[in-house]
């Protein structure tokens, strides 16, 4: 009976693949008899597949033998980045919602949408949009235009101005200027009532090596009671105090994180009239 590695299939294909890759474990470099004999894969096909690799970038040659490549090594510290994002994040974030009152959200770029995979705060509460899970159009969220601020137009998702509110992103034209706002601003996103009727939210992206320009950091609160300007200093400053935990290299900047971290309070980030902040968003 033929082995999964006999099967012309493309699963068949994968799992050769793998295979050879998996040999690779706790071994430096490795010679084609090698690999053929620890992977179970004939050696005219190993050397094919190799070939392949080599041409990706997930296999080099070191002389007559093969070792992992450069593009295996930061696929890996891709993955071991989105990881600690997350758990780099966590108590920035909790301090953030303890000292503010609002609800700090972190969320990833996902083709088309940003995607909230943490968050702390219960506002809103009923509302499905702003849970963890849920998706929002990268043009239309403060987090989105954080990141996209930071992207080259040849590395934008494809934008499709869905609106979800009539004070969305309508076109090109007006993502321009808002983006050119967030520049000027440091990075930080303001969206007032752009996403969602009666909600602000202000995003900074997590920058540097290790956010990978994929993260973003937001506040949201009620739109007629939450003052822009010292949310907008609380989650720029808290980005930056992710990004060089994540670092872990001394920078200036980090004492001026701490710094703002012990100025701003509730009393700070609430207005209590009923003047909105609409006017600052992206409207």
């Amino acid at each position: 009976m033929p082995t999964s590695h006999d099967d012309g299939t493309p699963i068949a294909m994968l799992d050769r693949v793998a295979s050879l890759l998996d040999v690779f474990d706790a071994r430096q470099a490795l010679s084609l008899a090698e690999i053929s004999r620890y992977s179970n894969v004939p050696r005219s096909s190993a050397h094919r597949i190799l070939q392949g690799l080599v041409q990706l970038g997930w296999v080099e040659r070191q002389g007559a033998k093969y070792a992992l490549g450069l593009r295996m090594f930061e696929l890996g510290s891709q993955a071991v980045r989105q990881r600690r994002v997350p758990e780099a994040a966590l108590p920035v974030m909790a301090d953030l919602h303890r000292r503010t009152g609002l609800t700090a959200h972190l969320s990833v770029l996902a083709d088309t949408h940003v995607l909230h995979i943490e968050r702390f705060g219960g506002w809103p509460s009923e509302d499905n949009r702003w849970q963890v899970g849920s998706k929002q159009p990268v043009e239309q969220s403060a987090a989105g235009r954080a990141l996209l601020a930071q992207f080259d137009e040849s590395d934008w998702p494809e934008l499709r101005y869905a609106m979800t509110s009539p004070y969305g992103i309508r076109n090109r034209a007006e993502l321009d200027r808002n983006l050119a706002t967030v520049r000027a601003r440091g990075g930080v996103a303001i969206d007032a009532e752009g996403c969602e009727l009666g909600v602000t939210v202000v995003a900074a992206p997590i920058g540097g090596s290790e956010g990978g320009n994929r993260f973003a950091l937001s506040l949201c609160g009620p739109a007629r009671t939450t003052r822009v300007e010292p949310v907008a200093a609380a989650v720029h400053s808290a980005s930056w105090a992710i990004c060089h935990s994540l670092s872990r290299v001394p920078h200036n900047g980090a004492r001026q994180v701490r710094a703002a971290h012990r100025t701003v309070t509730p009393a700070m980030i609430y207005r209590t009239g009923e003047t909105t902040v609409a006017a600052a968003g992206g409207r």
